[in-house]
């Protein structure tokens, strides 16, 4: 935990932090924050309605998400519950327990702001229009994860989870991808364009997210596999196809269409068909190099979607 006062107080308050209502306490965040009371988190906050690991505010590109780590008390923002991956926004209240917190942060824009008590009311700017763009799609999802948290404890199921976007974040970027949200042990990521060369590094995004496992030496990782001889199983989606990306409201900043319920509706299917990474016809037939990656799955019904799904699973 690092907390901001007097004059490198002031320094910190320019750049992205957590200031607390009550007490005016700041808490500055880095690329990757762990929330909660226990001993080994970021930022620390001593209430008995925390969770020793309630919480992750992660930053992606110009953006904060926050994600509840299946907290018993739950996460709250604006007075709503957290049920899934949320972008923060500059004046939001973050509510851990009994502790209130605003979210804080500098983007280099100029704001007419005016103090009312301890928080900040900002003027924001009006919301990014949606553009549709072609794009490469990609869901990964950990197989049987459910039935998984319940061999472990909270902390132990946190610990995973934390690993598990840190994998992810850092082969996705390798990648050059963008990862659009996490929803718990899932993520989407697209990349703008359907060239080969971008389907060839999403092929190799799942190759390596399905081999994360045996590769990992996270410490969560090896005692699961040491101790209850239980290793991650992570299957993978992909298609290509157009979806409208923008501000679909306050704190939902995302991809949309009909190409992304296909994506995820692909990945479902992996647990059915028993293979680890399917793509659809689309992401496959107009890309030579993919006929020699790939084998014909068949055709297949997916929920909410009129016509079967033709799909290939990667050799």
């Amino acid at each position: 935990m690092r907390e901001s006062g007097s004059k490198e107080g002031v320094k910190r308050l320019m750049g992205t932090h957590l200031k607390a209502l009550t007490s005016g306490k700041t808490y500055d965040l880095d690329e990757f924050n762990l929330i909660g009371r226990g001993d080994d988190v970021t930022i620390k906050i001593e209430d008995s309605g925390v969770s020793r690991q309630h919480a992750t505010i992660r930053r992606e590109g110009g953006h904060f998400w926050l994600v509840d780590l299946g907290s018993a008390n739950g996460t709250y923002v604006n007075d709503s519950a957290l049920t899934t991956a949320r972008v923060l926004r500059d004046g939001d209240r973050v509510q851990f327990g009994t502790n209130l917190l605003i979210f804080c942060q500098d983007d280099g824009a100029p704001h007419d702001a005016t103090e009312i008590g301890m928080t900040t009311q900002v003027l924001r700017r009006a919301p990014v229009k949606l553009v549709t763009r072609a794009v490469t799609l990609l869901v990964a999802d950990l197989r049987g994860f459910t039935a998984l948290s319940a061999q472990l404890s909270a902390s132990e199921v946190a610990d995973l989870l934390r690993e598990w976007y840190a994998d992810c974040n850092s082969i996705m970027r390798k990648g050059g991808a963008t990862i659009d949200k996490f929803i718990g042990d899932c993520v989407f990521a697209y990349w703008h364009g359907t060239e080969p060369d971008i389907r060839a590094k999403a092929v190799e995004a799942a190759r390596t997210l399905r081999n994360s496992d045996a590769t990992s030496t996270s410490p969560t990782r090896l005692m699961l596999k040491t101790q209850k001889n239980i290793s991650l199983d992570c299957r993978v989606g992909l298609h290509v196809g157009d979806a409208a990306m923008g501000a679909m409201g306050k704190g939902i900043n995302t991809a949309v269409g009909d190409a992304v319920n296909i994506v995820f509706r692909i990945e479902s299917l992996t647990r059915q068909l028993d293979t680890g990474v399917l793509a659809s016809a689309a992401f496959v037939l107009d890309w030579p190099p993919g006929r020699d990656l790939f084998e014909p799955h068949g055709s297949h019904e997916v929920k909410g979607h009129p016509d079967k799904i033709e799909v290939f699973s990667l050799q």
